[in-house]
């Protein structure tokens, strides 16, 4: 009998503890879409921090970055005071009303999970969610494959201004995953601001963050795999500068080899790119690449007319010139390009 009545006793406990933690978690009455007005007036500052979980790739042809980012903002909400502890539904009390402003296709994780807020002390609510995706960042490609980027990614309010809400960048606690999944690109820092601005389309200021990642392209795969084949190619031309000046017939056929060559180079990187409405610094080492197996074709029909002239002589010190001439200028003009595109 002692033993059934413990039981008894121990199930009306355990009832009523869940009936207390119940009513401790109840929500008072209070509007969703009203923010909280802060004790020391002026807007509801939201503390925003971001981890960059993992980077996935880069799309130079579509313009975007593929990302798996983990958001927290932080806010304190007095109505929420005496629930310390407690996790409601995010729609269950105010949350901003935070989207992304760039293009994206962007999706949740574990949404049922994460899709709440934890109240902590003196009404400090908490939202954490996970996003992973393709995000727009209309990163310029003028430097290409010497090219730096921050790819910036811009959170702002739907419709609250800067009046009711405003975001604090917590920069201490955002930051980066120790290795990325990411193949070509070196991922070298991240930051977080903010900024008030109009919004042109509502003509209203509001609060945006800038989360900004740093990337730098690593060169070495162009170097190696285009511009290296690219070199052999067009000193295959400059065998036009050994051959008598004499069999300038092989030497046109040669250079024009070598001008096909080079220009298929360029049709292959081009797929590669997006159509842009500028030169990229490797389209200028192509261009120049071009324009030296041309100068090569020049100069054999040059020899070939000063020996149809008699002057075979003057010929042979043309070519002689040329195997000096023509690996400088296009080693330096590649250089030149290089440099220039890596300012």
């Amino acid at each position: 009998m002692d033993r059934w009545l413990a039981g008894v006793l121990t199930c009306i406990g355990a009832i009523l503890l869940g009936a207390a933690s119940v009513m401790a978690c109840t929500l008072p009455d209070m509007r969703t879409d009203v923010a909280p007005k802060p004790e020391h007036g002026g807007p509801v500052q939201v503390d925003a921090s971001f981890t960059v979980l993992d980077m996935l790739g880069v799309d130079d042809v579509s313009q975007q970055i593929n990302v798996d980012i983990g958001a927290m903002l932080v806010w304190r909400d007095p109505r929420l005071q005496s629930l310390e502890g407690c996790r409601f539904a995010r729609s269950q009390v105010w949350t901003p009303d935070i989207i992304l402003r760039n293009s994206s296709n962007l999706r949740t994780t574990l949404n049922n999970a994460r899709d709440q807020v934890v109240i902590g002390a003196e009404g400090r609510v908490t939202y954490r969610q996970r996003f992973f995706g393709e995000i727009s960042t209309y990163h310029n490609l003028r430097s290409f494959p010497f090219d730096a980027h921050d790819f910036t990614i811009t959170f702002m309010p739907v419709e609250t201004g800067v009046e009711t809400l405003k975001f604090v960048p917590d920069q201490a606690n955002t930051w980066l995953s120790d290795r990325f999944n990411i193949s070509g690109w070196h991922v070298t820092g991240l930051t977080l601001g903010e900024e008030s601005a109009k919004l042109r389309e509502t003509g209203r200021s509001l609060s945006m963050l800038h989360l900004t990642i740093a990337a730098e392209r690593e060169v070495n795969y162009y170097l190696f795999r285009i511009m290296l084949p690219l070199f052999f190619v067009v000193a295959m031309s400059w065998v036009i500068f050994w051959v008598p000046p004499s069999r300038f017939e092989f030497q046109i056929g040669l250079g024009a080899t070598s001008m096909l060559t080079v220009i298929a180079f360029n049709l292959a990187v081009a797929g590669a790119l997006p159509p842009l409405g500028y030169l990229t610094v490797l389209d200028q080492i192509l261009i120049w690449s071009i324009a030296m197996v041309f100068l090569a074709i020049a100069e054999a029909l040059v020899t070939g007319l000063h020996v149809v002239n008699g002057k075979e002589a003057r010929a042979l010190q043309l070519d002689r010139v040329a195997r000096v001439v023509f690996p400088i200028l296009l080693i330096g003009g590649w250089a030149a390009l290089a440099l220039r595109g890596m300012r």
